[in-house]
């Protein structure tokens, strides 16, 4: 490849990650918004159980291709004709159709049997579930199939966008024609309305359309098809399921533990909580090419300076979010009503759980890019129910204030751990270097102090040096 042409990829590749950084904080703002929105007419009982089905419906549809579409996305890659793609993309819905109809099968069991026990809480939240993990399956398959054919930014924005900005919309409007039918009930059913829409309206649209037809109308599947498949996509699930049972368990235990009222409030703090730690979020996907190709040249040294440079941007911004976020938190309580007074009481611990989480900077890209995934994953699941003993305890010792205070210990456990361990197997120390610290708080009292005089003077603040060096 010419230089030109190895200048123009890269930037291709520069464009494409920040259109879908952009894309991705925007969609966290909006979801921010349908959510609290969500909570404000729910009320928290409703929202609780509402979040607890939600939460049980994402573990589900993250679980139901059983590893199949990690496989589907690096065949696509690969192999990204037509011809190729479309078994490939029969022989996955296959896979996450079967394990669906067991799952689904399994939540009807499960809410009979809380009906026959009475924990008719329950009954819903599981009935919630059943409702909204075949929707969510569907647009989780789309997305992983569109990512390696038309890329992640074009890939993720209909569910990053389209989904919470038409629940801003239809939420209010049928709040105003039935007030009283706006249930935990009625929220599921607008989701899954809206993703089932969303996902037919995307998957017969551009390349997604031929590539669906042809995946309908492909052969009968060769005998031991799926169950190879299985084998192969079952050491993916533990990565799957993983992370995003590490957050959406949260709410179950919690409701175990307390009410699912208790729950609509630890849920919705944490979910505001959560928005000073979008910097580490994206700096971890911006990070991981840097990283990468740092270890695999063997330049040690630098990867060294970038994780603690790293860590140490991220800790400064972090705090400073999670500061003005304390500061404004009885705007929440103003916005939502005086029944959701609790948020206000869970944040600090909230807060600096995720201070404490932006600590120790990107260890997601290092362990990702420097072959620790292994290490990572028996770690994560060794961490997981001693996160949920943890909650369990604390909330039937101190209710929901207890569950963050458990929520806090917890995750200052998973840091020391996985600090210890990046250290030990890479020798990098995932930690705010004090020389960068102290730089960057001077840096910070230095434009405080600029920005106060120039404005006792009158004069407009400049915004370069003389030499013409921008003050970042």
């Amino acid at each position: 490849m010419s230089v030109s042409g190895s200048e123009s990829g890269k930037e291709s590749i520069r464009s494409a990650a920040s259109g879908t950084l952009l894309i991705r904080a925007l969609g966290i703002l909006l979801l921010f918004a349908s959510t609290t929105l969500t909570a404000k007419l729910l009320g928290p009982a409703e929202y609780g159980t509402y979040s607890a089905g939600l939460s049980l419906a994402m573990l589900l549809a993250t679980l139901a291709p059983l590893g199949t579409d990690r496989i589907l996305i690096r065949n696509l890659s690969i192999r990204p004709s037509l011809d190729d793609a479309a078994p490939e993309v029969r022989l996955t819905h296959r896979c996450a159709l079967l394990v669906s109809g067991a799952l689904l099968a399994g939540c009807l069991v499960i809410a009979l049997l809380c009906h026959q026990l009475r924990l008719y809480p329950w009954r819903e939240t599981t009935l919630l579930a059943a409702l909204m993990f075949g929707p969510l399956t569907l647009t989780y398959l789309r997305q992983w199939i569109a990512i390696p054919l038309i890329g992640t930014r074009r890939a993720v924005m209909p569910e990053q966008i389209l989904i919470p900005g038409c629940s801003l919309i239809l939420l209010p409007g049928l709040f105003l024609l039935m007030p009283s039918a706006l249930t935990a009930r009625t929220a599921a059913l607008l989701f899954s309305g809206l993703t089932i829409t969303v996902w037919g309206l995307t998957s017969c649209h551009g390349v997604l359309k031929p590539l669906y037809s042809a995946a309908i109308a492909s052969n009968i599947l060769p005998n031991g098809a799926l169950r190879d498949r299985f084998h192969a996509g079952l050491p993916f699930v533990f990565v799957a399921v993983g992370g995003i049972l590490c957050q959406r368990s949260i709410p179950l235990a919690v409701a175990a533990g307390c009410s699912f009222a208790d729950t609509a409030q630890l849920s919705y703090a944490m979910l505001i909580a959560g928005l000073p730690s979008i910097p580490l979020g994206l700096l971890n996907m911006s990070l991981i090419p840097g990283f990468a190709r740092l270890y695999h040249s063997g330049r040690n040294d630098e990867s060294r300076v970038l994780a603690r440079n790293a860590a140490t941007l991220i800790f400064l911004i972090s705090t400073a979010l999670c500061a003005a976020i304390m500061v404004a938190s009885p705007l929440f309580v103003r916005i939502l009503g005086i029944q959701w007074q609790t948020v206000t009481v869970l944040l600090p611990a909230l807060l600096l759980a995720t201070i404490v989480d932006c600590l120790t900077g990107p260890t997601i890209p290092v362990m990702q890019t420097t072959g620790m995934e292994r290490a990572y994953s028996r770690l994560l699941f060794a961490y997981i129910p001693l996160q949920l003993v943890l909650l369990y305890v604390f909330s039937r010792m101190a209710a929901v204030e207890g569950a963050a205070l458990a929520y806090l210990l917890g995750r200052c456990i998973w840091n020391i751990l996985v600090v210890v361990m990046i250290y030990r197997q890479r020798s990098l120390i995932m930690l705010p270097s004090r020389q960068s610290l102290r730089d960057g708080l001077a840096m910070i009292q230095e434009r405080f102090l600029s920005a106060a005089g120039t404005a006792g003077s009158g004069q407009p603040m400049p915004l370069a040096e003389p030499g013409g060096r921008h003050i970042v």
